[in-house]
């Protein structure tokens, strides 16, 4: 998919179903929930209208698994372009077979983008429109976002 192809799916996805979804989805992570870290292969991107919060499905381990990100606006704003074939190194939360993004790593290039603190709570809800600073970098060592 091509970077024009791909913010073409974000802005037909920006509409306010998919905002309102993104806000009743799972925002805030149970006590509990399983920290874990997934490597694999991107099988399919998932941004478009009415499929709710951006998701990737990844192969890993001989299955699939759904990966959720979050806002399309903050993808957006990280230059965050995931591919089908891309190798992925994702850090999260596991719950109801779904793996809430804490950090996505994208190998081939390096780049390191933090979705979510380490309690789950979304850093885009918390830029300058939110209120409050970004989330603590994944690595210690991220650009603004998180992104490197």
């Amino acid at each position: 998919m091509t970077r024009s192809r791909f913010l073409e799916l974000v802005l037909v996805a920006a509409c306010p179903a998919v905002g309102m979804a993104q806000m009743g989805g799972m925002m805030h992570v149970p006590a509990g929930t399983p920290r874990v870290e997934l490597k694999g292969k991107i099988q399919k991107v998932q941004v478009a209208r009415g499929q709710g919060m951006p998701h990737l499905e990844v192969r890993s381990g001989g299955s699939t698994v759904r990966v959720a990100l979050g806002s399309v606006r903050y993808l957006m704003e990280q230059n965050f372009n995931p591919k089908a074939g891309d190798e992925i190194v994702v850090s999260g939360f596991k719950a109801d077979g779904v793996v809430l993004a804490v950090t996505v790593k994208l190998v081939k290039d390096g780049k390191l983008l933090r979705l979510r603190d380490d309690q789950g709570r979304p850093v885009w809800m918390r830029g300058p429109r939110g209120g409050g600073m970004q989330g603590p970098p994944a690595d210690g060592q991220s650009g603004p976002g998180g992104l490197h």
